[in-house]
């Protein structure tokens, strides 16, 4: 009887727990709505970059080049890469301004050029977007009559981070938050093992949509937009921070999706705080 009495308070006790938990979530959900709701009433300005930070790490090419020092180095590094000499600063942050606005704009934020003043107005700075061009490890697996077949091969890649500050109400300028993203863009590859119907030997069949210095200002514009969803995604969650009561907030982290008008849940795609902040 006893052990039938105590599985009953330990059922009642979880079930307890999870109608709390799910109280708070509708908690949290009630105030993302209600800061999606006002989001037309916020007035956002927004400084870009004056110029891209851009290094080459294929290093492999100053195994047969003599240098005399690191300005040498770097000079034969640009001159033997791929893709960022030919990356023009103005049109890669053009690109990414372009997909940042357009997109703050699709959450109903107002952007301003010049200053404005006002209660609910927010600055956001992108000091530093950096370009480097590397190459992307690639390998694919396959298993025919218990033998493993590996294909690999490195890929060109160009890994695009930027840093942001953003300050307004939620988050007063002397506890502004620096955040962080970054972003991989390689070639594309599309392969599968097959067997040769002639020789009866596994080869790896693959096409390749190799990476241009077009197709990085697209993505230059797909980043932007991107980022303009985690700008509003974080101060949706500096909301919730400041009017959720501290035992009723989760460790949840809302996004929202103003085509879809929905809520979900981030993992990994979001900004990253620096200084150990949330």
């Amino acid at each position: 009887m006893k052990t039938k009495n105590y599985s009953i308070r330990i059922l009642l006790t979880t079930a307890l727990l999870l109608l709390g938990l799910v109280s708070m979530g509708q908690s949290e959900r009630k105030l993302a709505k209600e800061f999606v709701a006002q989001a037309s009433n916020i007035n956002v300005k927004v400084t870009p970059p004056l110029f891209l930070y851009k290094y080459n790490l294929k290093t492999g090419i100053l195994d047969s080049i003599n240098y005399q020092n690191k300005r040498e180095k770097d000079s034969i590094l640009w001159v033997h890469s791929r893709f960022i000499q030919h990356i023009a600063d103005s049109v890669f942050i053009r690109d990414f301004m372009k997909g940042y606005t357009s997109e703050l704009k699709k959450y109903g934020l107002h952007l301003f050029p010049e200053k404005v003043q006002g209660k609910n107005v927010y600055t956001v700075n992108i000091p530093q977007i950096e370009l480097e061009e590397q190459y992307y490890f690639f390998s694919d697996t396959a298993y025919y009559n218990n033998e493993i077949y590996v294909h690999s091969q490195y890929l060109n890649a160009l890994d695009v981070s930027s840093w942001f500050s953003i300050h307004g109400p939620l988050v007063p300028t002397k506890s502004g938050k620096v955040l962080f993203a970054e972003n991989l863009l390689t070639d594309n590859i599309n392969g599968h093992f097959a067997i040769d119907p002639y020789s009866g030997e596994i080869r790896y069949l693959f096409k390749m949509d190799s990476l241009t210095v077009k197709k990085i200002y697209t993505y230059a514009q797909n980043l932007g937009r991107t980022y303009a969803g985690y700008t509003f995604d974080y101060l949706l969650n500096k909301f919730l921070d400041k009017y959720t009561p501290a035992s009723h907030r989760t460790k949840r982290y809302w996004r929202y999706d103003p085509y879809h008008k929905k809520f979900f849940f981030a993992v990994d795609d979001r900004f990253v705080p620096l200084h150990n902040n949330r």
